[in-house]
């Protein structure tokens, strides 16, 4: 397992337009999560459950948000977990998928992400260093260098049933040249270094998201210095840290 020592990188959150200067790597060896192996034994049944739904009901899978106005008509996202938020209606959609990703420790984010053909996502960068983001190919229609995700200098293809783990503050993108859609599992946990502080990374990074949010229709908050920005992130996390307290997220963990 790739480990850092927290004293020497800190919990990171992009702000203010100030790129992610750590020593975290773009990819980890996700053969040293246990998750993998769990996510791998059940498959063919999360296969069926995402496959099925997004050949019958695709239609309520909406465009992926994405701050500052941008949009990508083929990127289609379904969210069960945000940081430690669960969303009911979307788990009662996805029963088998619910029961599984809840028993994974560390939890933060569970996603099915589509990509329809033709298109490409513009680079883009994660909230936090504290979270580790594991894709498994769900169904993957091609290769490098027709659909694919690159992390940095580093490129990468999904398959069918596996899985790779990267460093979502790192720049990256993700591309569908071929003439079917690609569909993936995204399941994030947080870092090991991070584990002791799951709740406060969850609720800063839901903060964040608000304050995006936000920027997106006052332009004027993203020129904001980052000291100001952190003091506020601070602010609106402590809501967000109370709801996750109420609705029981992170005791067990």
């Amino acid at each position: 397992m790739v480990k850092t020592n927290p004293a020497n990188e800190p919990v990171y959150f992009y702000l203010s337009n100030e790129w992610y200067k750590g020593n975290m790597p773009t990819f980890y060896d996700s053969e040293n999560w246990d998750l993998t192996a769990f996510l791998k034994e059940n498959y063919s049944k999360l296969k069926e459950e995402i496959v099925g739904f997004y050949s019958n009901r695709g239609d309520e899978m909406q465009s992926n948000f994405t701050p500052y106005n941008y949009s990508e008509k083929g990127w289609k996202t379904l969210n069960l977990y945000t940081y430690g938020l669960r969303y009911k209606e979307n788990c009662k959609k996805f029963p088998v998928l619910d029961s599984i990703v809840s028993q994974i420790p560390g939890l933060t984010m569970a996603q099915i992400a589509v990509l329809e053909p033709g298109v490409r996502i513009k680079a883009h960068l994660g909230d936090t260093n504290a979270i580790i983001r594991n894709h498994m190919g769900i169904s993957i229609p091609g290769e490098l260098p027709d659909l694919g995700l690159r992390v940095g200098q580093q490129e990468i293809c999904w398959e069918e049933g596996e899985i790779f783990s990267f460093c979502i503050v790192h720049r990256h993108y993700a591309w569908n040249y071929t003439k079917s859609y690609r569909v993936a599992l995204i399941v994030d946990v947080i870092h090991p270094d991070f584990k002791d502080k799951i709740a406060e990374v969850c609720a800063e990074s839901l903060a964040l998201i608000s304050m995006k949010f936000a920027a997106t229709k006052m332009p004027f908050l993203k020129g904001l210095p980052r000291p100001i920005t952190r003091f506020m992130q601070k602010c609106i996390s402590i809501p967000f840290r109370l709801k996750l307290f109420l609705s029981g997220a992170f005791r067990t963990n």
